[in-house]
Formats: structure tokens, sequence, C-alpha cells
């Protein structure tokens, strides 16, 4: 089936918009990945880190002309740095000035733009299985990242800190990136079957992959309790960029 000619208007620039949200978080962290490709502690890290940084790349590439056919004329999703607006979290805005930073970017940025890629449904064969690939390398991803936060924590003297100094902010934006509860054009697409997950559901599956590591290793990111039935902190919805999908300031 195709996506394109089975969709309403609407539901196609929901579609494509959450596409290219994603296109532009994976466009940003292989970017900022590919700087520590020559960086990491150990030439291991270092190949991984530049096969990934490469892999994030290719899946943005690969989504961004699919966001563009269901956006219709008059749209152009393509690499962020060829157009004035971005939708990327504010944590990838700049390059990672550590190591841990860009660890801790990893390990919980990823997850968060695989469980909106694995809530998809219904989609056109060519969609679907640029999907399916994505998330086939995403499997090598989250072991690297969590290979690196236990590394950093157990092996490396300052690495707690390192990783303590990132954690609780990203934890706070990508809790936000999902957007608040009940927001009408996640609501919509899974009303559609588009997703089979909203806000809430999204929020919970990323807390469920990235919290107990955290919670094992002591890492305090505002965060509390177990998975299925954790307690967040208050979410700084006032500086929520709801277009751009991004806490500002």
């Amino acid at each position: 089936m195709n996506a394109t000619t089975q969709l309403s208007p609407d539901l196609s620039a929901g579609l494509a918009n959450l596409l290219g949200v994603v296109g532009d978080n994976k466009y940003s962290l292989g970017m900022h990945l590919s700087s520590w490709s020559v960086g990491t502690p150990g030439l291991e890290s270092a190949v991984a880190c530049a096969a990934i940084a490469q892999a994030h790349l290719g899946q943005s590439r690969a989504v961004f002309p699919l966001a563009n056919d269901l956006a219709g004329e008059g749209v152009e999703l393509g690499p962020p740095d060829e157009r004035e607006r971005q939708y990327r979290m504010s944590c990838l805005d700049e390059p990672f000035d550590t190591w841990g930073q860009a660890v801790a970017t990893l390990y919980l940025v990823d997850p968060a733009l695989d469980i909106v890629l694995r809530a998809l449904s219904g989609l056109s064969d060519e969609l679907a299985r640029r999907v399916a690939r994505i998330l086939d390398e995403s499997h090598f991803n989250a072991d690297f990242a969590r290979g690196r936060v236990v590394e950093l924590t157990t092996r490396w003297p300052a690495g707690r800190d390192q990783l303590q100094a990132h954690l609780p902010r990203i934890v706070t934006e990508v809790l936000c990136w999902f957007g608040p509860t009940g927001e009408p054009g996640v609501e919509a697409l899974r009303d559609a079957g588009i997703l089979t997950l909203d806000n809430d559901g999204m929020r919970s599956a990323w807390l469920d992959a990235v919290m107990p590591l955290l919670v094992e290793h002591g890492y305090d990111v505002g965060v509390t309790g177990e998975p299925g039935a954790w307690q967040m902190p208050d979410l700084p919805w006032d500086a929520w960029n709801g277009l751009q999908r991004r806490v500002e300031g």
C-alpha cells in the first residue's frame, strides 16, 4: 500500500512531521558522534563510534525523502544544515565537549527515536522496509551505549562525574520530547492506527528501556520507581517548543 495515497492530507502531514523530527535528531546525533571517532578512549570504541555515526547519517537520509513525499508540495525536508528551521533536541545543538557527554546523549536519545519508529504501524511497503532496517541496526547502538555507560561508571575515575553532569538534563528533555499528554497530532495518528502508542505510552516505554541501568548504578536523574511505575519530576512545559519539539533555554 502507499501511505501517501491512503492517508488524509492532515495525517500525511503529521506522519511527515514525525519522520522529519526523527531524521533531524538522527542526523545531528550522527554528526556530533563522528567528531569523536578519533577521540574515544580506545581503538575499539573509536571504530564503533565511527560506524554508529555513519549509520545515523545514512538513516536520516533514508527517512527524509519519504517524509517529503508525505508532506506534499511546498515542503522540503532534508539535512537540517540545509534549511533555516531545525527540529532537533537542544542537547544536540552543539558538539559534545566530553566523551561522557557523547555517551550520555547516545544512550538516552537513540532509544527515544527508535521507540517512535517502533510505534509506527500501517506504513507503505517502502517506509516499513526502511524503518525495519533502522531498527535492526539499533540493537548494536544500544549495546554499545550501554557498555560505555558501565565502562565510564566502573573503570574511569572521572567517568561518573562526566555522565552525571549531563544525564539529568537530557532525561528531562527526552521526557518532554515525546510531547504533552493528549497532544492532538499524536492522538490523531494513534486514532488512525498509524501510531500504536500515545505520548505517555512512548514516554513509559522509553523509561523502561533506559532507567534500570541508571538506577542500578546509582545515577540521580530525577526519576524514581521501577519498570511500569516510574515517578517523573515536574516537566518544564513552559519552555517546551511544540513546533520544533525541543526544550528552549
